[in-house]
């Protein structure tokens, strides 16, 4: 930053080269008297101006010489080798399936998955449902901002699973909430089969 001196409206600029630098523009912004000197005396102004332009590109140069180098010394510290890029990766990747429920169902009625999955630091989720069930059953993805069934509430709607079949279900980023499970209805009571159920999270 430029700061005004008193007379001969001179500046004081800091940073590289700022000595020289202010000098240069000390000069440059009292040219006013130069205007009315001979050629020799101008010529002489202009000279003496260049030359503390050159010193001020020079003292640049130094200075950034001396960070490259700095720079070139740290890294090597940190065993990289001169000219190769560093670059931070962060992959998704999935974690190992999660069985949230297993249950041979032989009843009419409503029931939850045995446990919620965790998904506060999952980017998507997926679940997986196989029944050997010999009837159909509707599977509800349900959610909550804690480890708690009794206040969970919907995520979409339900879903149906017909009997002896898979289906999947993966969760939008608009659905994400930090706990969620499943509930699993039935109509007509299954008289064999069993129903597990799945979640795989990516993080």
């Amino acid at each position: 930053m430029a700061q005004e001196k008193d007379r001969g409206g001179g500046i004081v600029v800091g940073g590289v080269g700022g000595t020289v630098l202010g000098t240069m523009l000390g000069l440059l912004l009292a040219a006013k008297p130069v205007e009315a000197a001979p050629p020799e005396e101008k010529l002489n102004f202009l000279i003496e101006a260049l030359t503390a332009l050159i010193q001020v590109l020079a003292e640049v140069a130094d200075g950034q010489t001396t960070l490259i180098n700095l720079m070139q010394q740290w890294l090597a510290a940190q065993g990289v080798a001169p000219g190769v890029e560093v670059t931070v990766l962060t992959p998704w990747k999935a974690k190992a399936p999660q069985q949230i429920y297993s249950n041979d169902i032989r009843a009419v009625g409503t029931f939850l998955s045995d446990t919620m999955v965790n998904w506060t630091e999952g980017k998507r989720i997926l679940l997986k449902v196989a029944s050997s069930l010999n009837q159909a059953v509707n599977i509800q993805v349900i959610g909550n901002f804690v480890d708690d069934m009794n206040l969970a509430t919907n995520i979409n709607g339900a879903l149906p699973c017909p009997a002896n079949s898979n289906i999947s279900v993966g969760l939008a980023w608009d659905d994400w909430l930090p706990f969620f499970g499943v509930r699993i209805t039935t109509a007509i009571a299954p008289t064999a089969g069993i129903l597990n159920i799945w979640a795989v999270t990516q993080e």
